[in-house]
């Protein structure tokens, strides 16, 4: 057994609708809480060098390799989720359609207007699904001018950066579409944990194996979709066949990367059952004792 006092570095690529959140603050659980560390625009635009050089975990929500590589902490391993592409898709265009309603100050005017008509109608008459639901294969395999769009935001100081969707330039592959799929594809083989949202539960069981942290008695979760009937339930059940062709025809190099994400999740998964890493983070198991020990004493009754 190998015992250590914290965690691993480690970046988390928080893909959108795959249980990341609940994987993210799971994760922040683990770190101190300058350890960790919300990697976003504005917490970017926030962000010290010095601090960057000092964080031991990043959750980068939903940015891709480019935002890893500004970064320039080569000695950051990468875990990530991924989900049933079609599943995800449909979850996305609800996600997304909720925000709009209910955080219309998050974004532009201009944007606003464009996804109003794009979503209308549903996602049975949504005409643009690349537009409103990217897909994973899309995220991995970006390619983004970060360094110019930070040292542009700082130029300009508060509020450049204020409204979404951020105005980062995105950097076409010469190659094309099939280069950026197989640079995603390549960057998945060389993650240190592929996890699936179908598999969340061993999925934890990685990443604590990895990092040498407890992991969690029940799988964690967030943000779920309050009009979904239950976890079994389907979206592609509920799609017309029409819809379903469509979405499928959206996701079709999606399928392809997911089936890659679950071969190299089985791989793992029997190189764990076989033969566990069993490394001890003294940490997280401190932090949580003293957690659970707060929380008793604050829940005891008051004497009569």
């Amino acid at each position: 057994m190998q015992i250590r006092l914290e965690p691993p570095p480690v970046f988390f690529l928080h893909v959108p609708k795959t249980a990341g959140t609940a994987m993210g603050r799971w994760l922040e659980s683990a770190y101190r809480p300058g350890d960790y560390l919300d990697l976003d625009v504005p917490q970017v635009l926030d962000c010290t060098p010095e601090r960057r050089r000092r964080v031991r975990c990043f959750h980068s929500w939903h940015h891709g390799r480019s935002l890893y590589d500004w970064l320039e902490r080569p000695d950051l391993p990468v875990v990530t989720v991924l989900r049933d592409p079609v599943e995800r898709t449909v979850s996305l265009f609800e996600q997304h359609r909720r925000h709009l309603e209910r955080q219309p100050h998050l974004y532009r005017d201009d944007y606003l207007d464009e996804m109003k008509g794009l979503m209308a109608s549903g996602i049975e008459g949504c005409e643009d699904l690349a537009r409103v639901a990217p897909t994973q294969a899309a995220l991995l395999g970006n390619r983004r001018d970060y360094r110019a769009f930070f040292e542009e935001a700082r130029a300009a100081g508060p509020g450049f950066a204020s409204m979404r969707p951020f105005r980062i330039r995105s950097l076409p592959w010469p190659g094309g579409e099939r280069e950026g799929f197989e640079a995603a594809c390549a960057w998945l083989r060389e993650m240190e944990v592929v996890g699936l949202t179908e598999r969340f539960a061993e999925t934890t069981q990685l990443v604590a194996d990895f990092l040498g942290i407890p992991a969690p008695a029940t799988p964690p979760r967030a943000k779920v979709n309050p009009r979904r009937r239950a976890p079994s339930a389907r979206y592609a059940d509920e799609l017309s066949p029409a819809t379903l062709a469509r979405v499928r025809e959206h996701v079709r190099a999606d399928l392809e990367l997911y089936a890659m994400a679950v071969e190299v999740f089985e791989r793992q998964w029997a190189a764990f059952s076989s033969k566990p890493r069993r490394v001890f983070s003294l940490g997280p198991r401190l932090r949580g004792l003293r957690a659970e020990f707060r929380s008793a004493i604050s829940g005891r009754a008051a004497p009569p």
